[in-house]
């Protein structure tokens, strides 16, 4: 059942441009945040949604969980926008919802965005990984499938090995669930592929893709930050945006309709 939004009864907030939250985890381990940025776990559903006790700005969506909890929704990152935040997302969870929402407004960027908007890449676990708890850094305790790609491409071009041997790799490394997908596993089924002393060169020579792709938005959320964004329509107040917002402490938020 759609509710009808409330009439508007109160100003809306200012934007700020000097004040960027990004939603970051294992793309982003041991990245210190300093003015403008803040830094916030990976979104999980309503996370999202408490921005809204604050003023609008710039958001970035980097990294987000998906198996443990329920994963950032779409429809918080369109209210979001309605109430005059940008959204930024990349190299994983933002990623996706980027490539989702586009049309309606959310700012992708990277090549990780760029291959889920054009269905070079489908599947969700392409970018994830288990990762140590954000108490204690977060880092990557596993490889993404999307930087299993890109190290193989960059082996093939500086001739580490083979086209046949990097197709078999590929799709053998895709087969292995993603929680057991590490370097150390790599090891194992490479030799099989005809890419024996790959997982070795990648460890020491093939950058994170993910990484470069999140540090990227950073720098894209930071150029665009100064200026307030095009606000996006309204989405329905839905009774699971309503739940949501309550169990994210801003249920009143949505009687709250700006101008």
């Amino acid at each position: 059942m759609i509710a009808t939004p409330a009439a508007p009864d109160r100003a809306v907030s200012a934007y700020r441009g000097d004040t960027i939250p990004v939603f970051a985890g294992p793309s982003l381990a041991g990245w210190v945040a300093a003015p403008p940025f803040s830094r916030h776990a990976p979104a999980a559903a309503g996370d999202m949604l408490r921005l809204l006790d604050g003023p609008p700005c710039t958001v970035v969506l980097i990294d987000g969980v998906f198996d443990s909890q329920r994963s950032v929704w779409h429809k918080e990152i369109l209210l979001l926008m309605a109430r005059g935040f940008r959204v930024v997302g990349a190299a994983s969870m933002g990623a996706l919802r980027a490539a989702e929402l586009a049309p309606f407004g959310m700012i992708g960027h990277g090549a990780i965005f760029r291959a889920y908007a054009s269905d070079r890449i489908t599947a969700d676990d392409e970018v994830a990984v288990s990762h140590a708890p954000p108490a204690v850094g977060g880092a990557a305790l596993s490889v993404a499938q999307v930087d299993v790609r890109a190290a193989i491409v960059a082996a093939v071009r500086c001739r580490v090995i083979g086209i046949g041997a990097a197709r078999a790799l590929r799709r053998a490394s895709a087969a292995v669930h993603f929680r057991d997908r590490d370097w150390a596993t790599l090891a194992m089924i490479e030799t099989g592929c005809g890419a024996a002393g790959f997982s070795d060169w990648a460890r020491s020579s093939a950058p994170s893709l993910k990484r470069a792709d999140a540090k990227a938005a950073l720098a894209l959320a930071m150029a665009l930050a100064p200026q307030p964004p095009q606000r996006r329509p309204e989405p329905p107040h839905t009774r699971f945006l309503a739940i949501a917002a309550n169990a994210a402490g801003v249920g009143a938020q949505l009687d709250a309709v700006p101008i």
